[in-house]
């Protein structure tokens, strides 16, 4: 079966080093600025520019694999039809099928509103009010969500949808109250696209660190080595990258 009848996606092109055993593959999704974004066909923005230094200073062969959406990538990543998943949050089922490497930055999960209630304290209170949300489907948002996810009656009130444009779209038409995203991501787009009616909630829904998942069908220890080693070696740069996309931000 033909590679781009598996993914059903774009592959992008090969990054090489001197000589590649194995290249392996990089998931990652459509526009999520400015964490990822694409110019022509060509894939860039914070998270792309950490991973290709990353994986260019472990001596290791990549190629960009564009999914659909996070829990696709999640799936192709566990059947070993990708290798690696950059920004990646840690949780004990994503354990099962991949190794974490060292993290390599943080997320701030945040509540994008038109008109957050800032007398609510946490998320579950919001849910107790007949708000509604939307949220990326395959993202982890933390274990206050997951643990509200358990009740059925509240499924029924989050809405994922795949891109930030759609959802961004969805409380500016106010078909939900809330939007669940990553601090950065969120004011990114707000302030690009100049939506100063959009407000973002004091509370912080989840705050932790973000990793490379790395496919235990494609990884052995000697490479997640090399990973975690390329990280602790480019931890200045990596500063510098995230400085280059957040310093933008009022």
């Amino acid at each position: 079966m033909r590679l781009s009848c598996i993914f059903l996606t774009l592959l992008l092109s090969t990054h090489t080093v001197a000589k590649c055993d194995k290249v392996y593959k990089v998931g990652i999704g459509t526009s999520w600025p400015p964490f990822v974004m694409y110019e022509v066909d060509s894939p860039t923005g914070l998270d792309i520019e950490i991973t290709s230094k990353v994986l260019e200073k472990a001596g290791l062969c990549y190629e960009y694999v564009v999914l659909p959406s996070s829990a696709r990538g999640l799936n192709e990543l566990d059947k070993g039809l990708v290798d690696i998943l950059p920004s990646a949050s840690f949780n004990t089922e994503r354990a099962k099928m991949a190794h974490f490497s060292l993290p390599y930055r943080r997320e701030r999960m945040r509540l994008f509103s038109l008109e957050p209630d800032e007398s609510a304290k946490n998320l579950s209170e919001l849910f107790a009010s007949d708000n509604t949300f939307t949220a990326n489907p395959g993202a982890y948002y933390g274990e206050e969500l997951a643990e509200i996810m358990r009740i059925e009656w509240y499924q029924k009130r989050l809405f994922e949808v795949p891109t930030l444009e759609r959802r961004m779209q969805m409380v500016l038409m106010k078909r939900v109250n809330y939007l669940i995203e990553d601090e950065v991501a969120g004011s990114y787009y707000a302030q690009k696209n100049d939506l100063r009616n959009v407000k973002m909630h004091t509370y912080v829904v989840n705050d932790n660190a973000i990793y490379f998942m790395l496919g235990r069908k494609s990884f052995e220890r000697e490479q997640v080595d090399k990973i975690n080693q390329a990280i602790l070696n480019l931890a200045s740069e990596i500063k510098v990258i995230e400085a280059k996309y957040t310093n933008v931000l009022n």
